[in-house]
């Protein structure tokens, strides 16, 4: 069969790759550099991105005889970086780095870019960049921070893009690939199986017959993967098990058992663990730490019901795990680990290991989980909820032990103003951090905050531009939030305590009444903040727009229902002010832990 190979060099983006292709009718498989070599059934070759600098004494290389190559081969990313380097080019570190949407202008004789504007809104997520060419290539396109945004050598058979054509937010990302795949072959036969037929029966192989338990979070993962097991085992050998934690939506819990009483779902049991989870987690403020008490204690209980339920019968426990919670915990062997996913502890690890569990929806992103779901019948109210995390509330509450910034952050905030001062905005960093993902690697910095200066009409270009700059030029930033007036905030104690998760809910509760109908919104956390001034404590409401959970955009509200969503949050007893998360995903993660 031909194929398109995709090398991992551990970027975050790998198996994206893989699936944009299969889905531009191009069979494609993904292989580590080390053991990779060109074999006859291989019509193209894609080196992916990835966290490393090509530079570095132990970056990812692949064996590869460059001179001797007769397929075409595309280098996105590090990829980019790594094929100038083979072909002869300079890569450079600097600190024109580039995060999120960013404009390019390219030639439109390129091979990737015939056809498509001479301006192309692209996804950048780099530090390192290609400073000089070999003679055998040539530019193609440029951005306002990097010359060569994109090349090819003169007998079009090498392309680099230092951007992201595989993910949603470069626009005609998916009309490069495509001219891509046209370089290396004229056939598109690969058509996948039908995916339900294939998972159920992957699931009866690895299954056989045992019973399943699942660990039910209410979200559309684990809702998928129940139904896509009671469909392939029988509803009568399906236990399920909620945990509630204590941070849960408002009335989840509740709301999970109506949903599934409705949709005909037996064996559910509700373990309620609020009050050993609130133990175990008090005090701990690091965002990692309380991920890894949450997926612990999430094992302890689970497997202290799967031995009273083995008691009566073999089993394997069930886990909604989707693709990106792989990623994101670093699972290839070079790939930066941005967060652990509850799902992806040392404990779940080792009964993974085990072969006691089943994950049949991990090669999955979101949109496809959603796909799914409507092939299996479940009602698109329930498929199209909005995401919500295992660990819940747990990790939207920024805990801190102190009361004393360790700095008032001054020449951080000067630097700040005089990047967005020409945008009509001011504001200041604070004294928070939060977690991030830049260049493929896990970023923990802090956020600014800005507000429009007065008398300055409110406008998104404005807006967009200027944090797009702060957070490329600014290394101690990750994400951007706005308020409609101008703040000063004092750094507070804050833990998870039942107050303060109480409080949060409410506040969430009011933020998602408010906003559930709009259907450009994909999720929308909301935040508490360790930061209080005289009219209360701060949150943070984050709208975006995605499909895959791998890359997301801002859902740019109008201003004045910004300011009606702030005005309501005041109202409730003890709240403050409201800001609003502008950050795209680089380099801002959806979550902010």
């Amino acid at each position: 069969m031909q194929k398109i190979a995709i090398i991992d060099f551990g970027g975050q983006y790998t198996h994206l790759i893989a699936r944009r292709i299969r889905n531009l009718g191009v069979y494609s498989e993904i292989y580590h550099p080390e053991e990779f070599n060109i074999h006859d059934e291989f019509i193209g070759v894609i080196l992916s991105g990835g966290p490393q600098s090509v530079n570095a004494s132990d970056a990812y290389r692949i064996d590869l005889d460059i001179d001797s190559v007769k397929i075409p081969v595309l280098g996105i990313c590090y990829g980019h970086q790594i094929l100038a380097a083979m072909l002869g080019g300079i890569i450079e570190s600097s600190e024109n780095k580039e995060y999120g949407c960013t404009t390019i202008s390219c030639r439109n004789d390129g091979l990737l870019f015939a056809g498509l504007d001479t301006r192309q809104t692209v996804w950048m997520s780099h530090g390192d960049h290609v400073l000089k060419l070999p003679d055998s290539c040539r530019i193609t396109a440029s951005s306002e921070s990097i010359n060569i945004a994109a090349f090819e050598s003169f007998d079009g058979k090498f392309i680099g893009l230092q951007f992201h054509p595989e993910v949603t937010h470069t626009v005609n990302g998916l009309k490069m690939l495509d001219k891509f795949i046209s370089l290396c072959t004229k056939a598109r036969t690969w058509q996948p199986a039908n995916f339900k037929e294939t998972l159920i029966q992957q699931i009866r192989d690895e299954v056989q017959n045992r019973k399943l338990v699942l660990l039910l979070s209410g979200g559309v993962d684990s809702l998928v993967a129940l139904e896509l097991c009671i469909q392939t085992v029988g509803k009568e050998n399906v236990y399920s098990i909620h945990v509630d934690t204590g941070f849960m939506r408002k009335n989840e819990s509740k709301e999970i058992m109506q949903h599934f009483a409705e949709l005909g779902f037996e064996n559910i049991k509700i373990i309620a663990a609020e009050e050993l989870y609130l133990k175990e987690l008090k005090g701990v403020v690091e965002p990692e730490t309380k991920r890894l008490i949450i997926g612990k204690l999430f094992v302890e209980i689970a497997s202290k019901e799967l031995a009273e339920l083995e008691k009566e019968s073999e089993l394997m426990l069930v886990q909604g795990t989707i693709y990106p919670d792989t990623i994101e915990s670093g699972t290839t062997e070079k790939a930066a680990k941005i967060k652990t996913h509850h799902n992806r502890v040392n404990e779940i690890q080792n009964l993974i290991a085990a072969g006691k569990v089943i994950e049949p929806i991990k090669e999955l992103y979101k949109d496809e989980v959603r796909k799914l779901g409507e092939e299996l019948g479940l009602p698109h109210k329930l498929v199209h909820r909005h995401p919500f995390p295992g660990p819940g509330l747990a990790i939207r509450v920024i805990c801190s032990e102190s009361d004393r910034s360790i700095d008032n952050y001054d020449q951080e905030t000067n630097d700040l103003n005089k990047i967005i001062n020409d945008f009509g905005l001011e504001g200041k960093i604070l004294p928070i951090k939060s977690v991030g993902v830049q260049g493929d690697f896990r970023t923990y910095h802090h956020p600014a905050v800005v507000w429009f200066q007065t008398g300055y009409e409110p406008d998104w270009d404005d807006l967009r531009t200027g944090i797009s700059r702060a957070i490329n030029k600014l290394q101690t930033v990750n994400r951007v939030v706005l308020s409609n007036e101008p703040v000063q905030f004092k750094l507070g104690k804050l833990f998870l305590e039942k107050p303060v998760i109480d409080k949060l809910r409410e506040v969430d509760a009011v933020l998602r009444h408010e906003t559930d109908h709009i259907p450009e919104i994909w999720q929308m956390p909301v935040v508490a903040l360790p930061l209080f001034n005289q009219d209360g404590q701060a949150f943070v409401m984050r709208p975006v727009s995605s499909t895959d959970a791998m890359t997301a955009s801002v859902y740019e509200m109008d201003f004045a229902e910004f300011y009606t969503l702030s005005a309501l949050v005041k109202k409730i007893d003890g709240a403050g002010n409201l800001l609003y998360d502008i950050t795209s995903k680089p380099p801002g993660t959806i979550e902010w832990e």
